[in-house]
C-alpha cells in the first residue's frame, strides 16, 4: 500500500492554489499531520481502514472535516483522495461536476467516512497499471 506523503500533499495543495487561486498557507499542522496519517491507523492491531478505498475516503475526511489549509481544503481533499486511488493502482471515474457536488453534499451533511467510501467504490476502476500510467 502507497501512501500520499505530507510533503506531498502540500506539494499538491500549492499547485492547485497556483492554479485556481486562493490563499496560502497552513492553519494548523497538526491537523494536517493528523488527516494524513489517519488511512494508516490501527485499532487493537487491525487496520482500521483495511480497503484502499477507505484509505482514500479517510485521508479526504479529514481534510475537509478539519480544514488543515487557510483555503483550497476541498481541492486538497479530493487531490489526497484521487493520488491514494493513483498510487495504489484506481482512478476515479466521475466527472468534476458530480465529484464537486459529492465533496459540498459531504460538508454540508457531515457525511461518514464510510459513506465516501462507497462512493469511491462506485466510481474507480482498476488500473492496468499502478501510478499515473494507464
Amino acid at each position: 500500500m502507497r501512501y500520499v506523503q505530507l510533503e506531498e500533499l502540500v506539494r499538491a495543495h500549492e499547485i492547485l492554489l497556483k492554479k485556481y487561486g486562493g490563499s496560502a498557507g497552513i492553519r494548523d499542522y497538526g491537523l494536517l499531520e493528523s488527516a494524513v496519517h489517519r488511512p494508516q491507523a490501527s485499532v487493537f492491531g487491525e487496520d482500521a481502514y483495511p480497503a484502499v478505498f477507505d484509505k482514500a475516503a479517510a485521508v479526504c475526511h479529514s481534510l475537509l472535516m478539519s480544514h488543515p489549509f487557510v483555503d483550497g481544503n476541498k481541492r486538497t481533499a479530493f487531490a489526497a483522495c484521487h493520488l491514494t486511488l493513483l498510487l495504489n493502482g484506481w482512478d476515479l471515474t466521475s466527472d468534476s461536476n458530480e465529484t464537486y457536488a459529492f465533496l459540498i453534499r459531504t460538508i454540508k451533511n457531515r457525511l461518514a467516512w464510510q459513506e465516501i467510501s462507497s462512493w469511491l467504490k462506485t466510481r474507480s476502476q482498476k488500473r492496468k497499471q499502478p501510478g499515473f500510467a494507464s
